[in-house]
């Protein structure tokens, strides 16, 4: 090899990594790696990462593991939840230990090979249900690994034969049920699927699972989806808050090379880590050696210090308690239903999970972090205080053991096939210990009239009680408006009568306020431990966190009576307040956390507020301007909101928390309405916890999209700037800093400009900043000003670009005098094309400001029915007239109309041909809205396509 002219040194590039490889390999073969960088000459140059290895004079993360084991030794055992005991059935499970583990303590259960079973079939004598899975068959396409090797093709047809031909039969002789169980996968395997088409029931983790397999079977009904399963015997949060740990782990670590992305979120987490001084750990997958052949098991070089040996799967779930944070990367991305089930076994131990991107994570678990880059990760960490965290712990929890245990799916499965197996939903009585007088209520716990519970009219937005008059209106509603489902309230004198017909009885106060969490969080409690009697905590998070998480004896002062719930208590426990207090004091009690309540006496906290009619904006206005005043706010961030208070609280407010100038940002929180009871109590616990956040409530249900709390949102700012996020997006690499810093400096500016990351089935960034710069490139001054032509528009041929990503002006955009329309999608587009016609100069920052999560299940842009359309009527209405008023009406239909519409309204109208009477209807729908622009002249083969069906669909059906 011969070097370049311009080389410096005398070795060639091969023999140069040779020779870095070999001081590579004494490094880590080194005794003391801290003294053989220093001898190298290396530290000083470099010098490890404070989260390192190498900074604590270690040259792996095991050290970590040996300082945790005093702590793991000391945690209490684990349990079975009170309210789920093993069913009275006894399951075999066919040649996949993984999942006979996971149903220990569910069920009497063993487990068979299949060979034994052919062998013996008396094996199954006494079995009520037998469970085979994609492992039965040798099947290894599970995500992640069940630890087995995959058959080959030869030994999976060997089983499948054993299965179909003996074990199968014998079980049809015996009448036992057999059911398929899919914990896994996603991609299902011949052999799998030919033995599912035998079974009773087919049960899949992922909805592609489930298609395939009803494909196969040939009918849907026998095939069932299921969440993914924790059991308490192994996932539990019991003692996770005796210790604290700054560790952060990672289980299973492997990046895999596809997809791509993979590599990149790794390094963002690891990255962000190191940058705050954390130590983590990577415990490889399945104890395999890394080096040299596993090659860092994907991992950049930085980071292979960091891995050490798997330590067993009873070590992991003991470390799992005693670490706040864990990491899954998921090598899943594109799926709503499938992703790392490590990600619920975490936070059924009480850990708050960083997460590699998944659509479903994303859309049912945003209390997940998802790294944006190693930037945010830092920052979100660096930010992060023992108040959030316990907050998205207490949010995992709840979501593991409502929605996972693994009971209530073994039930499912049961009741499937006709085994006698119910696990009712509890049943939850409250209690009130001193009636208070009937008084108005202003504030209720929910929008409509169910949330004051029965016996209540409105009128005036008040309510007044037609029955019950004793007990208190605001309780009823809180009670009404809980997710576990509406709470009946009783009074002492009335509760002998009801014995029987409640599991939970649960004492309140009209002394405090309860979120529409607060009973979900005691029944959750009984379901993943023993005690009858649990509690919550009253006081802060850090005064609370020694004694939350854990079991303890009750005393009469130390266990206040409102924050309590009791299983099934004897009926002379409950005769009075006071026999339950003598009943308490022989139980052991199990106290949960301090959330989910707090002191009416806070007068600063309003109640949930009655969504009937629209909050006074004028009041409204005033009170947020003498904040923005008050507190010398800058930038004023409009967040709308509706029914999505989960993602609010756990994904945009998080973000923003993490900016460098969030005590500089009002935060407007404008609630369109929603429906959802805990959304409107996370918009108010956040007014009423950060000064510098400004709640308002429409009411009367949503608008149908975010243009009405947009619009309102700008009337109520009273900051020199203002931008917009929306409650389900993020904030990233405090790039509204950036913006805010560049426009203050620039005061003949009206808007700055940054870039969107976006992320669907995989990650990629929209360079608006890039397309901005260089399409108006005769127009920009050397400082970057771009004085913006009157043609700007028509050169970007329409091009929208993300109003989130903008900083403006707020005295020139009102100026605007501009209105989103209400209820239309695509708003936001439109909102953007304004601005830019109506701005002077503009400036561009290629640096990211916010990222966007295109695959939300559940979002307006997303759900494509018959009438989805519809909601573009009152955006095409509007921009027609606009662009007619600003003579560019013709423009836009050489440049946008039909580019637009081939690009996104037909992709979408596609996936109705399935229905010709829905294709037809939305088809006439966008017929409509394209004829809002005038004539047009189609030329593209798929829009003379569309013109060409729908007239004969027309003819055959006239409209």
């Amino acid at each position: 090899m011969t070097p370049r002219p311009d080389h410096i040194g005398p070795h060639p590039r091969q023999v140069r990594l040779e020779a870095g490889a070999a001081a590579i390999t004494r490094l880590l073969m080194a005794p003391d790696p801290a003294r053989a960088l220093r001898q190298m000459g290396t530290l000083e140059l470099l010098g490890p990462e404070p989260g390192s290895p190498f900074a604590r004079g270690a040259r792996d993360a095991s050290d970590l593991l040996e300082r945790l084991e005093p702590a793991m030794r000391a945690l209490p055992a684990t349990e079975s939840g009170i309210s789920r005991p093993a069913l009275p059935l006894r399951v075999a499970v066919v040649d996949d230990e993984a999942t006979r583990w996971v149903l220990h303590g569910a069920a009497r259960v063993r487990g068979f090979s299949g060979a034994e079973l052919s062998s013996d079939p008396a094996l199954l004598e006494g079995i009520d249900l037998l469970v085979l899975t994609p492992v039965s068959v040798g099947a290894r396409f599970s995500f992640p690994a069940e630890g087995v090797s995959e058959a080959t093709e030869d030994e999976q047809a060997a089983r499948v034969q054993r299965l179909l031909g003996e074990v199968l039969p014998h079980c049809a002789r015996r009448g036992t049920p057999v059911v398929f169980w899919d914990r896994t996968t996603r991609s299902t395997t011949a052999a799998g699927r030919e033995i599912a088409d035998a079974c009773e029931q087919v049960f899949a983790v992922s909805q592609e699972a489930v298609r395939r397999y009803a494909d196969s079977r040939g009918e849907a009904s026998t095939v069932t989806r299921v969440p993914m399963v924790v059991n308490p015997l192994q996932n539990s949060p019991l003692g996770s808050r005796n210790t604290h740990s700054e560790v952060i782990a990672m289980a299973g670590a492997q990046v895999p090379q596809s997809p791509r992305d993979l590599r990149l979120m790794a390094e963002w987490i690891l990255d962000g880590i190191s940058a705050q001084g954390l130590p983590a750990a990577l415990l490889r997958q399945d104890g395999r050696d890394t080096f040299p052949a596993g090659v860092g098991a994907g991992f950049a070089a930085r980071h292979w210090p960091l891995l050490v040996e798997n330590p067993g799967a009873e070590t992991l779930a003991a470390l799992d308690r005693v670490t706040d944070i864990g990491i899954v990367l998921n090598e899943v991305i594109s799926s709503q239903t499938l992703y790392d089930r490590r990600i619920i076994e975490l936070q059924a131990a009480g850990s708050l999970v960083i997460s590699g991107y998944n659509q479903g994570v994303n859309s049912y678990l945003p209390h997940v972090q998802i790294p944006q880059s190693a930037e945010d990760v830092s920052a979100a960490l660096g930010s992060l205080s023992v108040a959030e965290l316990r907050r998205v712990q207490g949010d995992g929890i709840r979501t593991a053991f409502i929605n996972h245990h693994v009971c209530d799916v073994l039930e499912t499965m049961c009741a499937a096939v006709g085994l006698p197996a119910a696990q009712p939903t509890e049943r939850v009585l409250a209690v009130l210990d001193q009636p208070a007088p009937a008084r108005g209520a202003e504030h209720l716990g929910a929008a409509g009239a169910g949330a004051a519970g029965p016996g209540a009219e409105y009128q005036g937005g008040t309510a007044r009680t037609t029955g019950n008059h004793e007990l208190d209106p605001v309780l009823r509603g809180e009670l009404a408006s809980q997710t576990h489902g509406a709470v009946p309230l009783t009074t002492w004198d009335q509760l002998p009568a009801r014995h029987g017909s409640y599991d939970i009885l649960l004492p309140v106060s009209t002394s405090r306020h309860y979120s529409p969490t607060y009973v979900a969080d005691m029944v959750a409690a009984f379901r993943y431990q023993g005690a009858g009697v649990v509690s919550k905590l009253d006081g802060s998070a850090e005064q609370t966190g020694h004694a939350a998480q854990r079991h303890a004896s009750a005393t009469h002062a130390g266990l206040p009576a409102d924050l309590t719930a009791w299983w099934r208590p004897a009926a002379e426990a409950t005769a009075s307040p006071a026999a339950l207090r003598r009943h308490a004091a022989e139980e052991r009690v199990f106290f949960i956390d301090h959330l989910g309540h707090h002191a009416r006496g806070d007068r600063a906290r309003r109640d949930r507020p009655a969504l009937l009619v629209d909050e006074d904006l004028q009041a409204t206005s005033r009170r947020a301007a003498e904040t923005a005043r008050r507190l010398d706010l800058a930038l004023t961030v409009i967040v709308p909101v509706y029914n999505n208070g989960d993602h609010l609280r756990h994904k945009a407010f998080a973000s923003l928390r993490r900016s460098s100038i969030f005590e500089k940002m009002h935060v407007l929180l404008v609630n369109d309405g929603s429906t959802d009871p805990v959304t409107v109590d996370t918009v108010e616990e956040l007014a009423h916890k950060y000064p510098n956040v400004t709640a308002y409530h429409h009411g009367g249900g949503g608008s149908g999209s975010a243009s009405r709390p947009r619009n309102t949102g700008l009337e109520l700012t009273h900051t020199p700037f203002v931008t917009y996020l929306d409650p389900d997006n993020e904030a990233i690499q405090d790039g509204f800093a950036q913006l805010l810093e560049d426009i203050s400096e620039h005061q003949d500016v009206d808007f700055v400009l940054g870039d969107m990351t976006h992320w669907a089935s995989r990650f990629g960034r929209l360079r608006y900043s890039e397309l901005l710069r260089e399409t108006l490139a005769e127009h920009q001054d050397p400082s970057g000003t771009i004085t913006v032509p009157r043609d700007a528009l028509e050169k970007l041929h329409f091009r929208p670009m993300g109003i989130q990503t903008v900083v403006a002006r707020t005295k020139w955009l009102k100026a605007c005098g501009l209105q989103q329309p209400v209820g239309a999608v695509g708003q936001d587009s439109y909102f953007f094309q304004q601005m830019l016609y109506y701005a002077r100069r503009v400036r561009v920052q290629d640096i990211g400001v916010h990222t966007y999560y295109s695959a939300v299940s559940d979002s307006t842009v997303n759900t494509i029915n018959p009438g989805y359309f519809e909601k573009y009527r009152p955006l095409d209405l509007a921009r027609s007239q606009w662009l007619r008023e600003v003579g560019k009406l013709e423009a836009y239909r050489e440049l946008r109309l039909e580019p637009f519409f081939v690009s996104w309204m037909l992709p979408k109208l596609r996936r109705l041909e399935a229905e010709p009477a829905d294709w037809r209807f939305a088809a006439e729908t966008l017929a409509d809205l394209l004829g809002y622009y005038g004539d047009h002249q189609w030329t593209t083969p798929e829009a003379v396509e569309f013109w060409e069906h729908l007239a004969q669909a027309r003819g055959r059906s006239p409209r």
